[in-house]
């Protein structure tokens, strides 16, 4: 079946081209096509800046959540929902249309999926706030490996198949209505959402290996050398850090509201707070143009070494904070 779908899409590309090729001989319809390229290209970067939207708005909230519904929980499927619906999901884009050609949405978008992942990941580990005497929760470890989902497969994913597949926006949507359904179980006494300082822990510690992970993808780049002016690869990394700095700074400041219990016990509001706050900071660092310049340069900024020393200081606190609930 894959090989008859194959040689089917190649017959019809062949037509295609031989149709061109037709088109081209007759000089009224070579004027058509000169016409419709002009087209593509005026229309295609005007159409890359209206769809182009890295939303990193620090107020966004999951609205009204009562308890004993997680509002970390609630945020974490709200972001999900954004993406996909307000802000239209790009990264999958095929090179047919204009959102192939963005680089820094579709890194935030990235980054900021990756962070859910992983939050929703330490939510449901042993010592997260769900594991029972069965285990895992069944919602909770769909949502978990359905973010994990490569992010770039579009309908077809010709590195495996010709036939169709399940896109990321399939496979988000179905992670955001399995959050949103344990979210209900709460609610109804179904499922579980211990609020014990070991289970804050685990996503503290989740925190801070994500974020060597940032710093080690910075320090990956800058230790290539590549010159400034034709580095083309900064931006995916720092606006791929950039989603996963956003993404914790929201869920964790909700997750802040869930646990404010454990915190005042352990007398660390105020230091989760200012945690949070600085992650915000990091995840605000949103220059005109991104550059990698040498950190001593005179003319031109290093935007990923600002990036790393706001997320080290970040890593910190959160060091400090997890020592605290141990």
């Amino acid at each position: 079946m894959t090989q008859r779908f194959a040689e089917t899409l190649l017959n019809g590309i062949a037509a295609a081209l031989a149709g061109i090729a037709a088109v081209l001989r007759h000089p009224s319809r070579r004027f058509v096509l000169w016409a419709f390229a002009i087209v593509v290209v005026l229309v295609f970067p005007i159409a890359m800046v209206a769809i182009s939207k890295v939303d990193d708005n620090p107020d966004f909230a999951p609205g009204n959540v009562m308890a004993p519904r997680s509002r970390g929980v609630a945020v974490a499927a709200a972001l999900i929902s954004r993406e996909l619906d307000v802000s239209k999901w790009h990264a999958n884009d095929p090179f047919f249309m204009p959102g192939a050609w963005l680089r820094d949405m579709p890194a935030f978008q990235l980054g900021l999926v990756g962070g859910l992942a992983r939050m929703v990941g330490a939510l449901n580990s042993e010592k997260g706030v769900a594991f029972g005497p069965n285990g895992v929760d069944v919602n909770l470890n769909h949502a978990a490996g359905l973010l994990k989902y490569p992010g770039t497969v579009w309908k077809f994913d010709t590195h495996k198949s010709w036939l169709p597949t399940a896109s990321a926006e399939k496979q988000y949507r179905n992670a955001q209505r399995s959050l949103d359904l344990y979210n209900d179980l709460v609610a109804a006494g179904s499922a579980g959402f211990e609020r014990k300082p070991e289970a804050l822990a685990a996503l503290v510690e989740a925190l801070v290996r994500d974020l060597d992970e940032v710093t080690e993808s910075i320090d990956h780049h800058l230790a290539a050398g590549r010159p400034v002016l034709l580095d083309f690869g900064v931006d995916g990394v720092f606006y791929g850090n950039k989603g996963r700095l956003y993404a914790y700074s929201i869920v964790l400041r909700e997750l802040g509201r869930d646990f404010e219990k454990v915190l005042a016990e352990r007398r660390q509001l105020e230091a989760w707070t200012r945690m949070v706050d600085h992650l915000a900071a990091a995840a605000r660092l949103r220059p005109w143009l991104v550059w990698s310049a040498a950190p001593d340069s005179s003319f031109l900024p290093n935007h990923l070494a600002a990036q790393g020393y706001a997320t080290l200081r970040v890593r910190m606190q959160a060091a400090d904070v997890l020592a605290a609930l141990k």
